[in-house]
Parts: C-alpha cells; sequence; structure tokens
C-alpha cells in the first residue's frame, strides 16, 4: 500500500492551524470528489484527526513549532491509486498551504 506523509510548517498558532486543516478535510469538495465516502473524526485536545474512506485512510496531527505550528498527514493509498500518487500529494499539499497561509 503506498504512503504519503505530508508536512507544513505556518506561522498560525497550533489551535487556529488545526482548525483551518481540520475545515479542509471535512468541507473541501475535491477532495470528496476523489472519495465521496470518506469520513472525519477529530480529536480537538490532541490536535489529531483520522479521515477514513473506500480509497485512503489518513491521519492528521498539528503540533507546535518553532514559529508557530506543523501540521502531520500521513496517507495510505489502496495499489489502485498508486499512479495517482503524485496527483493526490500535490493536491494535498496546495490545499493545506492555501488554508495555512
Amino acid at each position: 500500500m503506498p504512503k504519503l506523509v505530508i508536512q507544513q510548517k505556518t506561522g498560525l498558532k497550533p489551535s487556529e492551524a488545526f482548525t483551518k486543516v481540520k475545515a479542509v478535510l471535512n468541507n473541501d469538495s475535491d477532495l470528496k470528489r476523489l472519495d465521496p465516502s470518506y469520513t472525519c473524526k477529530f480529536d480537538e485536545d490532541k490536535m489529531t484527526g483520522v479521515a477514513h474512506g473506500k480509497l485512503f485512510k489518513a491521519n492528521m496531527q498539528v503540533r507546535a513549532g518553532s514559529n508557530g505550528s506543523e501540521v502531520e498527514l500521513h496517507i495510505d493509498l489502496p495499489l489502485t491509486l498508486a499512479l495517482f500518487k503524485g496527483m493526490v500529494e500535490s493536491t494535498l499539499k496546495k490545499k493545506l498551504e492555501d488554508s495555512l497561509a
């Protein structure tokens, strides 16, 4: 199973970054098109989340960084999406950059 790790640093406070990433994972129409069946569960206290669908599983964590916070996504893709790994990675990176800017 192909795996992706996406990391993004931001100057936002960890709680702000968590709220923004949570909104993207819950509401983004492009991500819903990739797998309409996925659902998200979040732990506000630990600033973590899990998104799970038929086509992927993703774990998210926000941690305090040196000048703000760091967001880390771990995504497991099925072999059927291995050819689209680059597209999935670039889409998620852009979504994170846009939401955390």
